[in-house]
């Protein structure tokens, strides 16, 4: 499987400390006190073959008990030791991770980031928990004022009936703990999602919505029935992924971080939803950008070498892209309190991609007003960069619903596409601005960047 690395060794030796107490002494490999070390390795499959078995259970947010007399291996990548990882833990071996729910306090004494463990399923349950899969015991409802109330769902399974069910297998090794990295562009792809969701994940180059200096990360005052705060990020919206703390979490009282960030933490799924499950304030560092540019113009002192090429502009209209100071290239046809007919592109430079296998277009953008549909972000390989457009030699570039803004607010979010089947070519972007009569939108975009 791929190597899993947690990145600050300081803080494991630290979680260890704390968890196990300074008079407990490590144990003797062959005498490891926890778990059943009568257990032997006879019938293991892939986490990924063992979600996939149980896919429409897991999809429908049913469960049910295992009765084939199978196992699973796998490493441990969070705990409890940082408060908010509750009764639970994820296993990750390599073609997945799966959630395993123990109902017992202090599981980082046990069950350490980098400790292998082998676990038999017959008897437990598997489900989905609002879709993220699991296993372990039944969950009731007890809520008298919850309409879930007697509710039955997969949950967390008895200590004795987890003591009976697992194997450590050797010592902890932290160094096996590495986040793969979270592909922003994909953040509403269903198929990514059902892959992905359980794992140790990083996503990169974000900010705090709500980070002001003062807010922290999960006031009492904002918890949800669930003991837990919802922190959106500005680059993603809300409906897709959010930070979940809980408010027990240790850092919950710690205030946001109001700089660009890095986001380290189990990427749960709560439906249709990514929740990022922090396992501690050290999951949170400042991002540091590493400039490998292909291309850069920020729009930040006019359109750099980038050309207007107005296809449809009439009276009233004298243009429709133009530099704001404010906020970059700007275009709409909304002109003394009517909307126009319009056709304007904004066109970079020839961009060459010809010594690379890889690359990403990103940019900000905010919208208003208008309809979506009549903006578009196109590239080609054969445009001669003069002052006409040939509209059958420019192609579509896929960006996700998730990154195009709603137009409700003027909030910058960041987009991105893959260029990489455009490797090895010399390229043009365009961004391709049209309205009517009755709906001229406006458009904002700065930050562009092909890396």
């Amino acid at each position: 499987m791929k190597t899993l690395k947690y990145s600050i060794y300081s803080l494991v030796c630290t979680l260890f400390v704390s968890c196990m107490g300074a008079g407990y002494a490590d144990p003797d490999i062959e005498e490891i006190p926890f778990g059943n070390n009568e257990l032997a390795e006879t019938n293991v499959v892939t986490i990924a073959q063992l979600k996939s078995d149980y896919a429409t259970l897991i999809n429908n947010s049913n469960m049910k008990e295992i009765e084939e007399d199978v196992q699973i291996k796998g490493i441990v990548t969070g705990n409890d030791a940082g408060g908010n990882l509750y009764r639970m833990i994820p296993v990750d071996d390599g073609t997945g991770a799966i959630n395993v729910g123990i109902d017992m306090n202090g599981i980082c004494r046990e069950l350490k980031v980098g400790q292998e463990v082998l676990i038999s399923l017959k008897g437990l349950m598997i489900g989905g928990n609002s879709q993220q899969p699991q296993v372990g015991g039944i969950y009731t409802n007890t809520t008298p004022s919850s309409p879930n109330y007697g509710k039955q769902s997969v949950g967390s399974m008895n200590r004795y009936v987890w003591e009976a069910h697992h194997k450590l297998i050797g010592l902890p090794d932290p160094t096996r703990v590495e986040p793969e990295e979270f592909d922003i562009t994909k953040v509403s792809n269903a198929d990514y999602m059902k892959e992905n969701c359980g794992k140790l994940m990083t996503i990169k180059g974000v900010s705090f919505r709500d980070a002001n200096g003062e807010a922290v990360f999960a006031p009492d005052d904002m918890k949800d029935a669930a003991n837990g705060v919802d922190r959106a990020l500005k680059e993603v919206n809300s409906r897709n992924l959010v930070v979940r703390v809980s408010t027990f979490a240790n850092f919950a009282n710690v205030t946001l971080p109001t700089d660009t960030l890095d986001i380290t933490g189990i990427f749960n799924r709560y439906r249709d939803k990514w929740q990022i499950l922090v396992r501690d304030i050290n999951d949170v560092t400042t991002h540091v950008e590493k400039d490998n540019a292909i291309y850069r113009e920020t729009f930040g002192e006019g359109q750099g070498d980038f050309k207007l090429v107005n296809v449809i502009m009439n009276d009233p209209l004298t243009y429709v892209w133009a530099w704001d100071s404010r906020y970059g290239m700007k275009a709409t046809a909304y002109v003394g309190g009517s909307n126009h007919a319009s056709e304007s592109w904004l066109v970079s430079p020839a961009i060459d991609l010809s010594n690379v296998n890889n690359a990403t277009l990103m940019f900000d953008h905010a919208r208003r007003y208008g309809e979506l549909g009549h903006l578009s972000v196109l590239y080609s390989t054969s445009h001669d960069g003069g002052d006409k457009i040939d509209a059958s030699q420019w192609t579509k570039l896929e960006i996700p619903s998730s990154m195009w803004p709603d137009g409700s607010s003027w909030d910058f979010i960041t987009a991105k596409a893959s260029l990489k089947a455009l490797a090895g070519k010399k390229i043009y972007i365009a961004f391709r601005y049209t309205s009517t009569d009755t709906a001229a939108a406006t458009w904002e975009v700065k930050n562009f960047v092909i890396e």
